[in-house]
């Protein structure tokens, strides 16, 4: 178990268990609102015995409620309907003992033990099913009991205080546990975006694999595709120079295997020079005339494999996707950006470019940059295909 969800752990127990706390106190305020009482309303021994029976009794079902509820918040699937059924029950019933109790002189006149009792069962309960219910809903059944008292018959001051305190205990024990609960929401969603970010992290990683791939073996695999068809062509007529094609064939799968190596160890870096030096050559060994313009050998090491990868991809176009008989590669360093363009003729059809395109989009944005793409003609008139890609100076 790894350090944060140790910690994660740690406070989903804390936050757990001062919910439990609360409502494990039930029992202790019935013995501080009994003891605290006097007057004539004061309660016997017997009513205090069968008062605090029933507060002990309603605490546990209170507990498995709100232990249910707190593990349904988090997906678990604690049954939550046998004890909130008996915690129901219970307050029921502590009501109505604590009304039996209340002084005989007037239906709405309680001493304060029978009053406070009554609130206390009330309080109990809501914190408990707090869990389960949204704060809307929560707070409908914190107003309506309240309201009710207050409406009853005919109003006197002590209906009106009651009610009162009815309303600010239970309101402020649903606060407390409503607080807590969104603090144990956050703690679980921050962990549930943790997993989310994790997975996010290693699909991006398998992406920017994928593109790695495409971009070292796409060009390599049609130089190997033309040499080889090259190759055949000379062995058919029984002309010379097959071996020296042959040989370039074994070459360039020997780098290929060699930058596949460098790809998978996360350690290759690309030299824009030799980049465009092997872009050239594939090229002008598929009949291609390539003109180059500037030099990018003063750039930094990062620009370099950036716009290297950029030569890759628009190579593998040209080879893969048109008729091109003339390329050039034109490099421009200026006070602010440095900009590769790169055109040819022999376009089978205007757009915007595929997948490879796409990466190279990623690849240029993650360093401040940019790559445009713009194509004349169609698949019946062989138009121009230009791309420009565009670095800040100092990347």
């Amino acid at each position: 178990m790894t350090t944060d969800e140790q910690g994660r752990r740690r406070i989903d127990l804390l936050t757990r268990w001062q919910l439990y706390a609360l409502s494990a106190s039930a029992p202790l305020v019935m013995v501080l609102v009994v003891v605290g009482s006097g007057g004539t309303n004061r309660l016997s021994g017997r009513q205090t015995a069968a008062l605090l029976a029933l507060v002990i009794a309603q605490t546990g079902a209170c507990l498995m409620v709100l232990r249910a509820g707190v593990d349904r918040r988090v997906g678990g699937e604690r049954p939550v309907r046998p004890p909130l059924v008996a915690a129901c029950s219970l307050t029921l019933l502590g009501v109505l003992v604590s009304v039996a109790f209340a002084d005989d002189t007037s239906p709405l006149t309680f001493g304060p033990a029978a009053g406070g009792s009554a609130i206390l069962f009330c309080t109990a309960l809501t914190a408990a099913v707090s869990p389960l219910l949204r704060p809307i809903r929560l707070a409908v059944c914190v107003a309506v009991p309240a309201a009710l008292l207050y409406v009853v018959q005919s109003v006197t001051q002590d209906t009106v205080a009651w009610a009162m305190n009815y309303a600010l205990a239970v309101g402020a024990a649903a606060a407390i546990c409503g607080a807590t609960l969104w603090m144990l929401d956050v703690l679980w969603q921050m962990h549930a975006a943790r997993g989310v970010e994790a997975r996010l992290a290693v699909a991006e990683e398998r992406l920017r694999f994928s593109r790695d791939l495409h971009d070292v073996l796409g060009r390599n695999l049609a130089l190997i595709a033309i040499d080889s068809e090259l190759a055949e062509k000379l062995v058919l007529r029984g002309q010379d120079g097959s071996d020296e094609l042959l040989a370039r064939i074994r070459q360039t799968a020997r780098d290929s295997m060699r930058e596949l190596h460098d790809v998978v160890g996360a350690y290759r870096s690309t030299d824009l020079t030799t980049e465009i030096a092997g872009a050239r050559s594939v090229l002008q060994a598929a009949g291609i005339e390539t003109r180059v313009v500037g030099d990018g050998g003063d750039l930094p090491q990062d620009a370099q494999t950036t716009l290297g990868w950029v030569v890759r991809e628009a190579t593998t176009n040209i080879l893969r996707h048109s008729d091109a008989t003339a390329v050039t590669f034109d490099l421009a360093v200026d006070q602010e950006d440095t900009v590769l363009t790169i055109g040819n003729d022999g376009a089978h059809a205007a757009g915007k470019g595929g997948t490879g395109l796409v990466g190279l989009r990623e690849r240029l944005a993650a360093r401040g940059g940019d790559v445009v793409v713009s194509a004349e003609g169609g698949p019946s008139a062989h138009g121009t295909f230009v791309l420009v890609a565009r670095l800040p100076v100092g990347t």
